[in-house]
């Protein structure tokens, strides 16, 4: 789980960088063609990228979750193997 964090955030900088050239080409270039491919390229690879991580954490935030409830029953299944048994000799 700790590297899918680290994977997750490396990819936003990524996603902070790329958003950050694509702002400095498009304020010198200035012109109809970069406001086009701003909005068709740039605009749909940035919110397609904030999308993909949004699930991804939700999924990963599951996951621990999961995780939690079975240490948790572990835990209770490790106390019931460890308490003594006791049987009836009548």
């Amino acid at each position: 789980m700790r590297q899918m964090k680290m994977l997750l955030d490396e990819m936003h900088q990524y996603v902070q960088a790329f958003n950050r050239n694509n702002q400095i080409l498009k304020d010198n270039w200035q012109d109809k063609k970069s406001e086009h491919f701003s909005d068709t390229c740039i605009t749909i690879v940035n919110g397609t990228c904030q999308e993909y991580m949004q699930t991804v954490e939700q999924v990963q935030m599951g996951i621990n979750s999961s995780l939690e409830q079975l240490k948790a029953m572990e835990q209770e299944l490790n106390k019931e193997l460890s308490a003594p048994t006791w049987s009836y000799k009548g």
